[in-house]
């Protein structure tokens, strides 16, 4: 089979429900800072993935008000969806020989003009336009990307390859948008009439596409800053008009954006104005349920509890009703409600665990609402929830549900649910099963041998086991190094505004296995890199992008967590327990992020080191044979006895011939020259002392522009003095930009510079 097909294949695995390839000659009329080109000099193709948005979450999303969006909060989910196939295209990619580097779907932006490039709001590519380059669509009036099949209800991810693969051909200019202009009329912040400099084009060969040139800083006051879209906006909208209104009257809520809402292709638009007030895609299967087979139903279902469930449960919509809940206020229509459930375990239950359960559980649900609209029934899902749990003070169905099963509503389960005009038997699945030991001869082999074969299959690049006698040895040796004092600083602001730091001094205090798990026997270690064209080209020219590297901080921690929870469920299977953990002993800290902070590279090093996958470079990173510095390692304690991974000596990788990259590039000099040296069963490593306030400075908070955020725009660039305060740390936070804090950026120069990142 030829690389196309088999990246078109596994693109249809991981979800997609379109996929397109285009070549980077389309792309020559793009901003080279804004371009595949210039992210990756060496790239020769993009492959483009869509999500649909499934039709009933617009069609009732939003329907009161705009930032009242309800089920549109699918978009949400649909964003860590396409980072996941994004990631693992490219992990596939790299696994095919191919240098692959792989873009976020939202949320990375340089707010303001940036060097030669003149834009704003100007993502590293646009999954807007490379959705064109591939062939998937056409551009609208409104600038949004509309494919034959859905119109707006789309979302793209993009990966950019060095592979040779042949474009697929271009849709023409005017194909899908027919100018109905019901994006225009129905936008409440008026960018569409209002502050209209012309028409931007699009090249690409022989074609040009042309739309809105817009006022993003207008079209960005619900869908972006939350700002009250029945505020009088003013007819001029800039940053500084944004900044005003934010201090002045708060926030309402995200803004469903009416232009995606009501953006059908005419081929496809029709209205039931009893049922939504905006177009109705028309569904191409028209279903007659009385043919259908009842395999079809079964291996839908089967294939939910393949994801990693506990239970799936079928409600009636007649019990429904009769338990209070107004299915029709949610899907006018609805036979039938779905709910799928995960239970933690006992040991399982902290935030890591919960997190990574949910977001498969939401998944799911999305995806079992595609394949019933595929079958021609409209379904909804929703993700509306407190806390990540499911709201039992709303028309909330799940809640119902698990009151129904005779279980608490509190928020213990991850759980949630599709309604669907699909009538599908009352049942349930699941349940708990009867634990037991199962028979592997040598049971410790047996039991780590298939553990490693299951986190392989989730995604784990290496995988290793240190018996919890290991870092019992070696945390006594770390503390004297680690447990010193750290400045922890939490902004008192909202978003948008200026910092208002509040910073507290705390001694650090270093964990054991036993302190995860009582009874801790064993702790499983894997790994999930980072991709070698990533860090290769990561705030160099001509892009000088710091995006992708910052995406796959944030998404390495999110896949360590879907690995972890389902090793977890699986250790409860054989009867014994396990905690996930992203920093076993605590010796590591966080790295700023879009996504909220996120476990710094360092995190795990020594459970890593315990559990035989590398050795300790000058830098205190860990390497390893396979991909030097470019990896995450993600740990489960558990109380099972696995077979220990032999470790690795410092001398099966070599780390002195760069002349100590990491220490000259690291723009806080936290990187000293004063070693330390620990031991392990007779092995031993070295590594400097790192200074762990003077890192935070530009690791965890951004202060300086070499540090990655300066690439992004960022003005601040603050040299920390001889002895960080909390009064000097306050003093620089106080800086930062009010807009550009909220989503802040980090490439560490350590690990960029080190020549392990990029070895082939």
């Amino acid at each position: 089979m030829v690389l196309k097909d088999l990246v078109r294949n596994y693109a249809y695995e991981l979800g997609a429900d379109l996929v397109g390839f285009g070549d980077i000659g389309r792309c020559r009329h793009a901003p080279l800072m804004m371009s595949p080109q210039g992210l990756m000099p060496t790239a020769r193709s993009v492959i483009v993935m869509a999500l649909h948005h499934p039709d009933a979450c617009i069609e009732r999303g939003g329907e009161n008000h705009p930032q009242d969006i309800g089920p549109y909060t699918v978009q949400y989910l649909m964003n860590s969806k396409l980072d996941e196939m994004s990631y693992r295209m490219a992990t596939f990619l790299e696994r095919q020989g191919c240098g692959a580097l792989p873009i976020v779907s939202s949320n990375i932006w340089r707010y303001n003009e940036y060097k030669d490039l003149k834009a704003v709001f100007a993502p590293d590519v646009s999954h807007i336009y490379m959705a064109v380059v591939a062939g998937l669509a056409d551009m609208g009036f409104s600038g949004l990307a509309l494919t034959p099949e859905f119109g707006a209800r789309n979302r793209f991810i993009t990966v950019i390859t060095d592979a040779d693969i042949e474009p697929d051909p271009l849709i023409p200019p005017g194909t899908v948008c027919d100018g109905c202009m019901l994006c225009r009329k129905h936008c409440p912040s008026q960018a569409l009439s209002k502050e209209i400099d012309g028409e931007k084009v699009l090249k690409i060969d022989q074609y040009e596409y042309k739309f809105a040139n817009k006022n993003l800083w207008r079209c960005a006051w619900g869908e972006h800053f939350d700002l009250d879209v029945d505020l009088p906006i003013p007819d001029v909208v800039t940053e500084e008009v944004i900044l005003k209104n934010v201090a002045e009257h708060g926030f309402r809520g995200g803004e469903m954006g009416q232009c995606l809402k009501f953006c059908v292709p005419k081929a496809l638009r029709e209205f039931d104005p009893n049922y939504s007030r905006t177009p109705v895609r028309k569904i191409p299967v028209a279903p007659d349920e009385s043919l259908e087979g009842r395999g079809a139903v079964d291996k839908l279902l089967s294939s939910m509890m393949a994801g990693g469930l506990d239970e799936l449960v079928v409600t009636s919509a007649e019990d429904l009703k009769r338990a209070a809940i107004d299915v029709e206020a949610i899907l006018p229509g609805t036979e039938s409600a779905v709910t799928l459930i995960v239970t933690p375990p006992p040991a399982g239950n902290d935030t890591t665990f919960r997190s990574a359960a949910q977001h498969q559980v939401d998944c799911l649900c999305y995806d079992l609402t595609r394949r019933l609209e595929e079958m021609g029934h409209r379904s909804i899902m929703t993700i509306k929830r407190d806390n990540n749990m499911a709201d039992p003070r709303e028309n909330n169905p799940t809640s119902a549900i698990i009151k129904m099963l005779g279980r608490s509503a509190d928020g213990a389960l991850m759980a949630n649910t599709v309604l669907t005009r699909k009538k599908v038997a009352p049942q349930k699945r699941g349940g708990t099963w009867q634990r037991k030991t199962v028979d592997y001869g040598n049971q410790a082999a047996g039991l780590t041998s298939h553990l490693g074969e299951l986190a392989r299959t989730l995604g784990a690049d290496l995988v290793g086991v240190a018996p919890a006698g290991r870092l019992d040895e070696l945390v006594p040796q770390l503390r004297p190094l680690f447990e010193v004092e750290r400045l922890d600083a939490t902004d008192r602001s909202v978003r948008f505004t200026p910092w208002s730091p509040e910073v507290d001094a705390s001694r650090r205090k270093l964990k054991t296995p036993g302190d995860w798990l009582p009874q801790a026997r064993s702790v499983f270690v894997f790994a999930v890199r980072y991709h070698r064209e990533v860090l290769r080209w990561a705030t160099r020219p001509p892009a000088e992008a710091v995006g992708p590297y910052s995406y796959e901080t944030y998404f390495t921690s999110s896949l360590g967590g879907i690995i972890g929870w389902r090793l977890v469920k699986e250790l409860e299977r054989f009867g014994h327990r396990g905690v996930i953990t992203m920093d076993l002993t605590g010796a590591g800290s966080t790295t700023a992020n879009p996504r909220t902070e996120r476990p710094d590279i360092f995190s795990n090093r020594f459970a890593a080191l315990a559990a035989g996958l590398g050795y300790l470079t000058t830098s205190g990173h860990v390497a390893t044979a396979e991909f030097g510095l470019r990896q995450r390692f993600i740990a489960v304690v558990t109380d099972a006895a696995l077979e220990g991974s032999p470790l690795c000596s410092p001398q099966e990788i070599s780390c002195d011939s760069c002349e100590e990259m990491c220490i000259t590039s690291c723009p806080s000099k936290a990187i000293g020259q004063e070693n330390a040296s620990i031991s392990c069963e007779g092995v031993s490593w070295s590594f400097n002392k790192i200074d762990a306030v003077r890192c935070d400075w530009v690791k965890r908070y951004a202060l300086m522009a070499d540090s990655g955020y300066g690439y992004l725009g960022s003005k601040v660039d603050i040299a920390p003095p001889e002895v960080i305060t909390a009064e000097a740390l306050t003093d620089a936070l106080k800086q930062l930009d009010p807009i550009k804090k909220y989503r802040p950026v980090v490439a560490e120069p350590c690990v960029l510079n080190c020549p392990l990142a990029v070895q082939e």
